[in-house]
Parts: structure tokens; C-alpha cells; sequence
């Protein structure tokens, strides 16, 4: 028997790679759903939701899906994937999940001509012995978590791309991918309800329901303190009951090669727990910069399917994943409420303002472009 399976394996994988035979055989299809509420930059609103938002009158409040369906074999010409969603979402109730040919690598760093990282960490009125960290750009990816290094990349000016070499068929479908709607699900949307996944190259469905537990979360809340970038800056945001904890971080430029990032804690996920809602930035980490963006996460339940169900003590090999995620983010900027004031009184009745330009120039240095 065991010299016969040594000989099956390897011909189920090729009839695999070739969509021959379902994916399963090869290895387990996975599925993740993410369910997010998003407020603040990315709640939405433009030009007047910035202002308004800069100005103390409160953000925009969106809700977000991501679908994503992972195979571990390259998928075949045709491969289509699509998620049925109960009538609570008030959207499809079909929606196609789609891929992308994918690159066979990435292009090289944005800038490799060196700067540095500013590291800071931790609640409190002022800076702790020993901080900030110096890290030289040229190395951080060996010094500090992918977030981290994506971050301090994301505040600096010129981005990486694709090689534009030859591409590979897609492993992964999902949806918004293609859909005009990005992703945005009406504002009284609810995920409660039968789910149900059908693909082309798998003949089991993926089937899971979610309670109210697994709904969308409350809007995170998330407000600082002070308008002053040389002061202690208190922030405060909601006690989410069903978080799980939270994650705050912020990010500003002191000029082009310098870049500073702030984390609520360091090595630990997540960074604060579900039963704090309060923290301070130390004074002084952002006053060299022109401004900061403040983004916080609240980490609400997570939930894990499989197929066949999986009794204690047993290991049967699962034909599919679910994970389900549900999240909630915010976002501000910092020490740039008077800036936003003087713009907003210029325009009272036009989203698009003079002063806006001002706004814009003092943020590219954070974004990137």
C-alpha cells in the first residue's frame, strides 16, 4: 500500500496543477471572509469629510466585505468561484468572486538610497530611556514586523511595481475585485445568516452561518486630544464589547529621508487590551513634522470553519477552511486642527477648497503621493 500512494501522490498533484482533477485532492482550499467598519480617512466624504473631520465635526462611517478564496495550486483558464449571501447584507445576493494573472515577482524597493526610521512605543506623558530606535530604511526589513516596514515605506515619496515580466494563472478569487462597489456594503448591511461559497474547481460548497457574534462592529471612535504636536496628545476611543483588543499606531515625515512611527506597544498583538480605551503619544515624537496620521484597529471575534467537522482528538485532512474576521478602524490627523479650520471657513458651501491644495501638499509626504 505504501508503495502504491507514493505513486499516486505525485499524479494526483500533476492532475491538480492541471485542473484535471478538484483542487482538494492536492491540499485544502481556504476561504477567509473579513467584515469591517471603517471611519475616519476611510470612512469616506472627500475633501468636505476630511475637513469636517479635521474641524471636530466627526467622520463618515462606512462598512466594507472582503472575500477571498485561495487555492493551493494554480487555478485553470475558466476557474470561477462565487459567494451567496443572506438577504440581511441588502446586496447581490450572488457575488462573483474574480482573479488576476499574477507576476512572477515584485520590483525592488521604492528608494534605495537610504533614510531613516524614528521608532517609538508605548502610552504615556513623555518618551522612555532609550527610545526612539534608529533604523536605517536601507535595512528594516530584517529589523522590525512587515506592518512596520510597510509603513514607514507607504510615508515616503515613489512607490515599487510589478517586474512587468511574464505572469502566472491566479491562486486567489475575490471579490471586490472588479466590482464597482469596492467593497462598500449599505450602511444597514448585516452578515447574520446562511453563507454559501460554489466553485468551478471544487465539487464540495463551502457552508457556514454567523450569529450576531459575527456581525459588523460599532464605529471605533477614535479621537485625540490636543491639537499641538509638541505636547502630550491624550486619545480616547469606544469600549467595544466585542473586541478583542486594539491596535494604534501614527506615522509623519520629518523631511523626505526621515520618517517617524509611533506604536501603542511593541511585540504584542494586540498592541492594547479590550479592556483599555485610553492612551497618550509621549510629547515631542511628531513636533519636527508638519502633521501625523493617527490609525487605530479595534480587533473584534474571529471564527474558523472546515469541512469535514473536526471532532476533538481527530485529524482528518479538511477538504476546505472558512476563517471569518470581523474589525473595525479609524483614523485621524493630528496637529493640524487650525490648518483645517482657516481652509474650512474659506469654502463654507465647496468640498473642493481653496486652502484644500495647502491640506494635500502637507499630507504627500505621509502617503507617498
Amino acid at each position: 500500500m505504501r508503495t502504491k500512494m507514493s505513486g499516486l501522490l505525485p499524479l494526483a498533484a500533476a492532475l491538480a496543477s492541471a485542473g484535471i482533477v478538484p483542487v482538494a485532492m492536492a491540499a485544502p482550499v481556504s476561504y477567509e471572509m473579513t467584515l469591517s467598519t471603517h471611519s475616519g480617512f476611510a470612512g469616506g466624504g472627500g475633501m468636505s469629510g476630511m475637513l469636517g473631520m479635521m474641524s471636530g465635526r466627526g467622520s463618515s462611517v462606512s462598512r466594507m466585505m472582503d472575500l477571498r478564496l485561495t487555492s493551493p495550486v494554480d487555478l485553470a483558464g475558466g476557474a470561477s468561484a462565487e459567494h451567496i449571501v443572506p438577504e440581511a447584507m441588502r446586496i447581490g445576493p450572488v457575488l462573483p468572486l474574480r482573479g488576476e494573472r499574477r507576476g512572477k515577482g515584485e520590483g525592488g524597493a521604492a528608494d534605495d538610497q537610504g533614510g531613516k526610521l524614528l521608532l517609538y512605543w508605548g502610552c504615556g506623558a513623555s518618551v522612555p530611556a532609550g527610545q526612539p530606535e534608529v533604523i536605517d530604511l536601507r535595512t528594516i526589513d530584517s529589523r522590525v514586523s512587515p506592518e512596520v516596514a510597510a509603513m514607514a515605506r507607504h510615508s515616503r515619496q515613489g512607490k515599487g511595481g510589478a517586474d512587468g515580466g511574464e505572469s502566472l494563472p491566479p491562486r486567489t478569487l475575490w471579490w471586490p475585485q472588479g466590482d464597482p462597489s469596492g467593497g462598500t456594503v449599505p450602511a444597514d448591511a448585516s452578515a447574520v445568516g446562511e453563507h454559501l461559497v460554489r466553485t468551478s474547481f471544487m465539487p464540495q460548497e463551502i457552508r457556514y452561518a454567523l450569529d450576531q457574534q459575527m456581525d459588523f462592529l460599532e464605529p471605533m471612535g477614535l479621537r485625540a486630544g490636543s491639537g499641538s504636536l509638541s505636547a502630550a496628545i491624550p486619545l480616547q476611543w469606544a469600549a467595544l464589547a466585542r473586541a478583542r483588543g486594539y491596535n494604534l499606531n501614527a506615522v509623519g515625515a520629518a523631511n523626505e529621508r526621515e520618517v517617524i512611527i509611533w506604536m501603542a506597544s511593541r511585540n504584542q498583538a494586540p498592541m492594547l487590551p479590550a479592556s483599555q480605551n485610553t492612551c497618550t503619544i509621549p510629547a515631542g515624537i511628531f513636533a519636527r513634522t508638519q502633521g501625523a496620521m493617527l490609525m487605530g484597529e479595534a480587533l473584534g471575534p474571529t471564527r474558523s470553519f472546515a469541512h469535514p467537522p473536526q471532532k476533538a482528538g481527530e485529524k482528518k485532512p479538511p477538504i476546505w477552511t472558512a476563517r471569518v474576521r470581523v474589525n473595525s478602524f479609524d483614523s485621524a490627523l493630528l496637529g493640524m486642527g487650525d490648518m483645517a479650520r482657516e481652509a474650512a471657513g474659506d469654502a463654507a458651501a465647496d468640498s473642493v477648497v481653496p486652502g484644500g491644495a495647502t491640506i494635500m501638499k502637507s499630507l504627500k509626504g505621509l502617503f507617498g503621493n
